[in-house]
């Protein structure tokens, strides 16, 4: 098959549109490293996304708070995790990086934001949990993977 230079323009042109998924947990920085590098080989535009969970994975018995302390407490993360993803957008000045924050539930939210922001790709890690852990807290990762529309690349946490 032969490519004119018209085709070949066209396809510079379309960008692709990487979704970085991140807890902000201390796996983070490794997991955006590989995720950065798979952008830069890319030329991907990226949105780094953050999604603070409502749903706690336990409640002690003094936990019993009204919706309003519930509020703060989600706005507190919301504005944590904006200040934290703003720092990675400001060190890495030579990506294209957009930021998304929002409380939810990250299986649902992650997967929604990407096919509202029509993203080609979604980036993230795992925490590799087995056994009990996985089946009550559940997989992130693998709801994702099971049910984005879109290639998902995961990126394993490693391990000492």
């Amino acid at each position: 098959m032969k490519v004119n230079s018209v085709t070949l323009s066209k396809i510079k042109i379309m960008k692709k549109h990487i979704i970085i998924a991140v807890d902000l947990s201390e796996s983070t920085s490794a997991i955006l490293n590989e995720a950065f590098d798979f952008a830069s080989h890319m030329n991907a535009k990226i949105t780094l996304v953050s999604i603070i969970s409502m749903y706690v994975d336990y409640l002690h018995s003094d936990m019993s708070l009204l919706p309003t302390q519930w509020d703060d407490i989600y706005n507190s993360q919301k504005e944590f995790a904006m200040t934290e993803l703003n720092k990675i957008k400001d060190a890495h000045k030579e990506l294209e990086i957009d930021i998304h924050t929002a409380v939810g539930n990250p299986k649902f939210d992650v997967i929604d934001f990407a096919n509202e922001a029509k993203a080609d790709y979604i980036v993230m890690g795992t925490h590799g949990r087995t056994g009990l852990s996985h089946l009550v807290i559940g997989s992130t990762a693998e709801y994702i993977i099971r049910h984005a529309t879109i290639p998902v690349l995961i990126i394993p946490q490693k391990t000492k």
